[in-house]
């Protein structure tokens, strides 16, 4: 991953609970690739009676495998890179969030991350005004904003670190 400004930072916390549907998607649209690659499709044979073309050859299987479509191959390798950047993405928001302060998260959480239950995130329509999110978290707005701000360079400062989940090693 590579260093992130502080607005590629809110652009990340902002999708970072669908992360994991994300995730689930690319995995269902892989597996629904693997099915497809498994999938033969063989031509029609020749009942013209006409020679073919030199090289050719007459079983349609082979040819079938000879003029093989590469696209689910491609796409399966774009979904697993996809697959393998949000994780990257997860991993990184969840390291970076842990070493902010209590004030700082919840003030990020309030500016950018927005509600963690799918449905209200589908109603969210627009991050609060800093004046409503100073009075969640008991500071002026103007200090709220401070520390958002400093709290974004902090991720951004972070962002150049290579982080592994558990999980993948």
């Amino acid at each position: 991953m590579e260093a992130m400004t502080p607005q590629e930072i809110k652009k990340l916390l902002q999708k970072y609970y669908d992360l994991p549907a994300m995730i689930a998607d690319e995995q269902e649209l892989l597996e629904e690739l693997k099915k497809e690659e498994g999938a033969v499709s063989v031509a029609s044979p020749s009942l013209s009676g006409m020679p073919q073309p030199k090289g050719s050859t007459s079983d349609p299987v082979a040819r079938a495998a000879e003029h093989e479509d590469k696209r689910p191959e491609r796409e399966m390798d774009a979904c697993r890179r996809r697959i393998a950047h949000y994780r990257e993405e997860r991993a990184f928001c969840t390291v970076a969030l842990a070493t902010l302060g209590r004030a700082q998260r919840r003030i990020l959480e309030l500016a950018y991350l927005g509600p963690k239950d799918p449905q209200k995130r589908r109603t969210w329509v627009r991050r609060p005004y800093w004046k409503e999110i100073a009075a969640e978290v008991g500071y002026s707005e103007s200090q709220t904003y401070t520390i958002a701000r400093q709290a974004l360079q902090e991720l951004s400062d972070l962002s150049p670190q290579e982080v592994f989940e558990w999980g993948s090693l």
